[in-house]
């Protein structure tokens, strides 16, 4: 269960947020799972859109996967449009959107498993396996050629080989739990 929050946790995750330290940003983006994320929503969204560096806005991106508000779905979904952001932040932004996400995020996650960032791709695959979208699949497939590493991590081949596995292996009828309509649980 998340603590409740206080106005000075809050301002000083922010704080730490939009810092000029890459790790300080992405830890204080892990303390929001500690709080009532919601109650920082906005100033996520700011940074998400404002943020004075790459790494603060991709930090916020990923900052936003603990919190389930139409709002920010929407700014996520924005941003993995965006073509003009860097793909480290458009990539933090997908992989967020596995977590909360509404119907239309997966076609807009669909259409942009052909993205020319490798990033972006390696995350919309793993976002597209956790939200178990068999339509994936036929590109999934063509992506399994695709060795190109995302650092940090592996080849888009096996992402798109693990998100296949996530598909095929739905339960009949199970929806996807992440999923919000008009600001609500889906």
């Amino acid at each position: 269960m998340r603590a409740a929050t206080t106005k000075s946790s809050a301002e000083t995750i922010i704080a730490q947020l939009n810092g000029a330290s890459r790790t300080d940003a992405f830890e204080a983006a892990k303390e929001v799972w500690n709080i009532d994320g919601n109650a920082v929503a906005k100033q996520l969204i700011e940074t998400l859109k404002r943020g004075r560096r790459v790494f603060n806005r991709a930090a916020a991106a990923y900052a936003m996967q603990a919190v389930r508000d139409i709002r920010v779905t929407m700014a996520l979904e924005s941003t993995v449009q965006n073509k003009s952001e860097y793909p480290d932040v458009r990539g933090h932004a997908a992989e967020a959107l596995a977590h909360c996400h509404r119907k239309s995020t997966h076609n807009l996650l669909l259409e942009t498993l052909r993205d020319p960032s490798k990033d972006v791709r390696f995350w919309c695959a793993f976002a597209l396996g956790q939200m178990r979208e068999r339509r994936a699949v036929p590109i999934l497939r063509q992506l399994m050629s695709d060795q190109r590493q995302v650092r940090g991590f592996h080849s888009v081949a096996k992402e798109a080989a693990d998100a296949i596995g996530e598909i095929e292996r739905r339960q009949p009828g199970r929806r996807c739990h992440w999923c919000i309509r008009d600001g609500g649980p889906g």
